[in-house]
């Protein structure tokens, strides 16, 4: 009888120190942010743009952060994702970008009531962290249609493969968003040309 308890306690011993040691094994995700700002500021204009949720290939818009060693290969990153999806992140920061850029009196992130002159459609390809031999590069596809009574203005394409600093997560990540600053800071840059010569002509006419 005594050994039969002595052998239940030594396997609950046993069970116990097994438990801890699993929790042990238990890993953090590191969560990141796609978060860049625009640096320029023009002359404001009186006209409102609405900035559409961006369209973001069905296979990059998730939580999960993927990289590629070998072509036509994706993997995600097990313990390293996105804190939202892009397409969301990345609506935030594009209307933000343009406010920043004061073209527009008025930057719409929803339909309302109040009358655009403008949309902004944003269309991405191709977002992922490319690793290519000792080096990792973020390789942004992205591409956006100023609409205006229903018709294409301007279709603007931007193509980025931007030198990370590191091979980790997180350097991708920093490399990403100075890839998508680089591209609003054009892309506001070629809107405002854009805006300027309409009005211009509109004023001559």
């Amino acid at each position: 009888m005594r050994n039969s308890i002595k052998i239940f306690i030594y396997i609950c011993v046993i069970g116990l120190l097994s438990a801890c040691s699993l929790k042990q094994e238990t890993y953090d995700t590191n969560t990141y942010a796609i978060d860049f700002k625009a640096t320029q500021s023009f002359k404001n204009s009186v006209k409102t743009i609405y900035v559409e949720t961006p369209n973001v290939n069905k296979s990059f818009n998730s939580n999960s952060i993927f990289y590629t060693t070998k072509a036509y290969s994706f993997e995600e990153y097990a313990l390293n994702r996105w804190i939202d999806k892009p397409s969301s992140m990345l609506h935030n920061n594009i209307a933000q970008a343009l406010e920043t850029s004061n073209i527009f009196k008025n930057v719409l992130k929803e339909k309302s009531e109040i009358k655009f002159d403008y949309m902004l459609k944003t269309n991405v390809v191709s977002l992922y962290n490319s690793i290519e031999r000792n080096n990792s590069f973020a390789v942004l596809s992205i591409k956006f249609d100023l609409v205006s009574n229903g018709e294409v203005l301007k279709t603007f394409t931007y193509n980025k493969k931007v030198l990370s600093q590191g091979n980790k997560p997180y350097d991708f990540v920093v490399a990403v968003n100075k890839a998508f600053e680089e591209v609003a800071n054009d892309l506001n840059l070629q809107i405002y040309n854009l805006i300027k010569q309409i009005l211009f002509f509109i004023m001559n006419c």
